[in-house]
């Protein structure tokens, strides 16, 4: 398909497409401490916190890649391409932060956990794509850059709030009570996240597709159910078999259930082994009608396998350096908390203030630097940044164990703050170079596929390493994350981003 010629954008126009990246991460700032300590506060232990967190992973799996198969194959001359999805993502969110801190009970708590992700990973996927989509290749790093300014600056004012309301609503910690600041900080959130992608859908267009490239979409759509539906059938074909087929194999297995880590890998292989049957189904029966109109039901599933298979070798090379990134950064996410109170002896409130802080700290490090490493990566090169940025966080959080001042222990975050900045930019703009502009929305998807799944891997398997291994001891598990980005360094040495594109 030949490539639409995209006009440059100014500083300001450029600014008004990300500022909706803004409400979005503060909700996920939300969730790396608050909604933790709402689990503690609802009687969660420490060490099943990661099993917790499980709908992350999950959702993003699933749900950012199914949205970028369709958001590609979507386009509406009112609404657009991405657009609708940053919205209904955007009301669903905002919708679940405002319940969140009314939850009775832990289950309700991740209930509304799991339900928040699927609105966010709607809202995330997209966006990443209309990056790509409205930007010239030599507005990439920019591009990118500034949704990394305003990583660091939704999560910072996620950060600040917390600190904020805890200043203003000083009470006493009560076991199994959640504090009035957390209600705040939620609503607060929940206002946010709808506003904020409000700003970007009114205030920037988008590219409308090539007369060609509408003829592709409506030949691609034809007889094909809405989107919707095909969503649905996507979450219920693909989920229902595996989880039944766990449900009975823990019916004749009860011990399963006292290790809810272990009934998850079997749900797990029952699915991969799932997915694939089905696939292979769809691929090899084209002439049967029932096998199409599966086929067609479930359009994003096989499209989303077919990209898979096209994927360009950088991909896969980046996707080793995600996996020991992602599953420390969830370690540091899920364990910073906890150690401070070992490490500080601090109460959760307390615990939680200090991890504020941090974030506090690297975020606004982040902001600070995401447009000047524009013109580093410029003259030095994205990978060089990147793998010095790798190193330096690794160092960061070795160090943060050893540190047992709650001011002293804010200097590393100044390489945390480097090293987030460059995650959030530069790897997106090398992806985003690399990819046919008609499979963006897809590639985007994986590629936060590679980040869900170390992520997933995290939390099923660092609840049992954290409790037999590294004995309860949340200074183990920081220098474990730190060891964890140092390999992603490593590895990053691999990478070479090159012009080729898959077909």
């Amino acid at each position: 398909m030949d490539k639409l010629k995209k006009p440059q954008l100014s500083f300001w126009q450029i600014w008004n497409m990300n500022v909706g990246f803004l409400g979005i991460q503060f909700s996920f700032g939300l969730q790396q401490l608050p909604v933790n300590s709402v689990f503690v506060f609802l009687g969660a232990e420490e060490h099943s916190l990661p099993i917790l967190n499980i709908a992350g992973p999950i959702t993003g799996l699933v749900i950012q890649p199914i949205i970028g198969a369709i958001s590609d194959k979507t386009w509406s001359p009112k609404w657009g391409r991405r657009k609708p999805f940053f919205l209904i993502g955007a009301i669903l969110g905002s919708l679940c932060l405002f319940l969140f801190p009314f939850s009775p009970a832990l289950w309700v708590a991740v209930t509304l956990l799991w339900i928040l992700d699927i609105g966010n990973n709607t809202a995330m996927e997209p966006y990443r794509a209309f990056v790509g989509d409205k930007l010239p290749d030599n507005q990439l790093n920019f591009g990118y850059q500034m949704q990394s300014l305003f990583v660091g600056a939704g999560i910072l004012l996620a950060m600040g709030s917390i600190k904020l309301f805890q200043h203003l609503l000083a009470e006493e910690e009560v076991t199994g009570t959640i504090p009035q600041w957390v209600y705040i900080a939620f609503f607060f959130g929940s206002f946010l996240s709808l506003t904020t992608v409000l700003w970007t859908i009114f205030k920037t267009p988008e590219i409308p597709p090539s007369k060609e490239e509408q003829e592709e979409i409506e030949a691609f759509n034809s007889g094909k159910p809405s989107p919707l539906i095909q969503i649905i059938s996507v979450i219920v074909v693909l989920f229902s078999v595996p989880i039944s087929l766990g449900l009975i194999t823990a019916y004749f297995l009860p011990y399963l259930w006292t290790d809810i880590n272990i009934l998850v890998v079997v749900v797990l292989v029952f699915a991969a082994v799932w997915i694939f049957y089905l696939f292979r189904l769809i691929k090899n029966n084209k002439s049967n009608a029932g096998v199409k109109k599966l086929g067609d039901t479930l359009a994003p599933f096989v499209e989303v396998a077919e990209a898979f298979g096209e994927m360009p070798k950088f991909m896969w090379k980046l996707s080793i350096v995600y996996f020991f990134q992602w599953y420390a950064l969830f370690v540091y996410w899920q364990f910073i908390m906890p150690l401070f109170k070992t490490t500080m002896s601090m109460s959760t409130s307390e615990a939680t203030a200090q991890a504020a802080t941090m974030s506090l700290t690297y975020n606004a490090v982040t902001m600070l630097v995401a447009l000047v490493l524009v013109p580093v990566a410029a003259k030095f090169g994205g990978k060089k940044l990147y793998i010095l940025s790798l190193f330096g966080t690794a160092l960061a959080v070795l160090l943060i164990p050893f540190i047992t001042n709650p001011y002293l222990v804010l200097i590393p975050m100044v390489l945390f703050g480097i090293g987030w900045a460059t995650m959030m930019g530069i790897p997106y703009s090398m992806v985003s170079k690399i990819v046919p502009q008609e499979r963006r929305g897809v590639y985007m998807g994986i590629l936060n596929m590679m980040i869900v799944i170390p992520m997933f891997i995290e939390t099923i398997s660092f609840g049992p390493i954290y409790k037999y291994l590294l004995g309860n001891n949340a200074v183990n598990a920081m220098i474990f994350a730190g060891v964890f980005f140092a390999l992603a360094a490593v590895f990053a040495f691999r990478l070479n981003v090159t012009k080729e594109k898959t077909a």
